[in-house]
């Protein structure tokens, strides 16, 4: 999956949430944070890689970058 933007990021980690069959109360309580804190840091602007992969990892996925020349 090629992912451009910060909002298909967000949108690929929630599938992959949706995917695991995994409740967010489980994954945010595994993470130290109430739900609304994991949605709102699901909502946010600057969503990174790094806060991706401390959601993912509790799942057990992963997200990495790659760079190409075009």
């Amino acid at each position: 999956m090629t992912i451009k933007t910060n909002q298909e990021l967000i949108q690929a980690v929630n599938q992959a949430i949706k995917d695991s069959g995994i409740k967010k109360i489980w994954i945010a309580e595994k993470m130290g944070m109430s739900r609304q804190t994991l949605d709102n840091l699901l909502k946010k602007q600057s969503f990174s890689l790094d806060d991706a992969n401390k959601i993912l990892k509790i799942i057990n996925f992963s997200v990495s970058a790659e760079i190409e020349k075009k």
